[in-house]
């Protein structure tokens, strides 16, 4: 049920997060499977968005009888067996008819759909310099400040420089956290420390130690906020490829 989906903290509701998300399905042929209530399921792929941005069209069937059961369903699901798991509905689909004479599904531009990427581990690299992202982690006599250097949708990677603090011990919970992302503000986030992946030495004698961070009870709201961050990420970073 489309509930499913709002409540999840993958939602994404960006116009242009979405057409970002679908236009790439497109143009990687991604292998989508629709799923109606009536236990119709095909294999198919997105063939484009409209111009004006209101439709999707979605390939069809080679049996007539198959579409003519779907466009009569009033449930329908989309959802890549990808890595990134993709996943919106429909309501309704209309069988059209291409320049090429062959039959396509259309179908109103989704107002949500989901993005889940199943490999926690899988991480993207964030900006580093005057544009880090920085994680506020509060301990007993102050509040730290720490860089970024990687994300994920299960947690993040920090690097800590100098003496490495006592509250980073494997399996604690650390409260009160947050990031400051750019053009939204600060994002309270509650982590787990899930260990020390490294410490590095400069010639000077300095130490920079890379911890691994969970997030912990993560709410909606910080949810979106990470998931829309990742889709911007991910686009700058194929757009410079």
């Amino acid at each position: 049920m489309t509930h499913s989906i709002d409540d999840s903290p993958f939602a994404i509701h960006s116009h242009k997060e979405i057409t970002f998300i679908l236009d790439g399905l497109a143009k990687q042929k991604t292998s989508i499977t629709l799923d109606t209530h009536d236990g119709v399921v095909l294999v198919t792929s997105v063939l484009y968005i409209s111009g004006d941005g209101k439709f999707v069209c979605i390939d069809a069937g080679a049996d007539d009888s198959v579409n003519e059961l779907i466009v009569h369903s009033k449930h329908v699901s989309f959802v890549t067996q990808s890595e990134i798991k993709v996943r919106w509905y429909s309501t309704h689909l209309q069988l059209v008819t291409m320049p090429d004479g062959k039959y396509a599904f259309s179908m109103h531009f989704p107002s949500v759909i989901e993005r889940i990427q199943r490999r926690e581990y899988f991480r993207l690299d964030t900006p580093q310099g005057k544009n880090a992202l920085i994680c506020k982690i509060p301990t007993e006599a102050e509040i730290i400040e720490v860089p970024l250097f990687d994300m994920s949708v299960g947690g993040i990677g920090v690097t800590v420089r100098g003496e490495l603090p006592a509250i980073f011990v494997q399996g604690e919970i650390l409260e009160g956290c947050s990031i400051d992302f750019p053009e939204i503000g600060r994002v309270p986030i509650s982590l787990r420390v899930r260990g020390k992946w490294s410490t590095i030495s400069t010639l000077s004698g300095e130490h920079f130690h890379r911890v691994g961070l969970q997030f912990e009870n993560l709410g909606r709201g910080a949810g979106n906020v990470i998931q829309r961050y990742m889709v911007q990420l991910e686009a700058a970073q194929i757009s410079l490829t």
